[in-house]
């Protein structure tokens, strides 16, 4: 219910968060908030808007967020670049500290991957506990797939009372 309240939400923009998004919009053109921002925003705007459907709208607040994200990631990604014990920077040292990035999509598809091994795995131990559940009673005598005649379950309780005993 929380979710479609914010998706109400999302798809009909209040007069509050009109106003809010197109203040934003204007700090965003400001000279001194574009020297703030790590990357040129109109760059960064157009590229994810590449990516988008058409009918696509990008608040502001997103498009700040998002070059300041960028931002926090080059610099992650120079820190690990400086732990390199040369001087100079060369393509291998990027591409090593950029490598779990890159790799996040294969990270990705190999968790579905084992996902849906172990529903298969749970699957299959199900079958094997109603399996077991059809072949043995709660007192664990064997079934053999049929109920016991009123003969033989009287020898089983029978059994079953000597081995009390004992």
């Amino acid at each position: 219910m929380a979710e479609e309240n914010a998706d109400e939400q999302a798809e009909e923009p209040t007069e509050e968060a009109v106003s809010e998004d197109a203040e934003l919009e204007k700090e965003l053109e400001s000279e001194e908030e574009q020297e703030r921002l790590p990357f040129p925003n109109a760059r960064v705007v157009r590229l994810l808007k590449s990516e988008l459907d058409p009918d696509k709208m990008v608040r502001a607040r997103v498009k700040k967020e998002l070059n300041e994200w960028l931002g926090e990631l080059v610099r992650r990604i120079g820190r690990e670049i400086n732990k390199s014990p040369y001087t100079v920077v060369e393509a291998q040292d990027l591409h090593k500290a950029t490598k779990k990035y890159d790799q996040l999509d294969e990270v990705a598809q190999q968790k579905e991957r084992l996902i849906s091994y172990m529903n298969r795995i749970k699957g299959d131990c199900n079958i094997l506990i109603e399996d077991v559940e059809k072949s043995f009673d709660v007192g664990g005598n064997v079934r053999r797939g049929r109920k016991l005649s009123a003969a033989a379950q009287e020898e089983q309780d029978a059994q079953q009372a000597e081995n009390e005993e004992e």
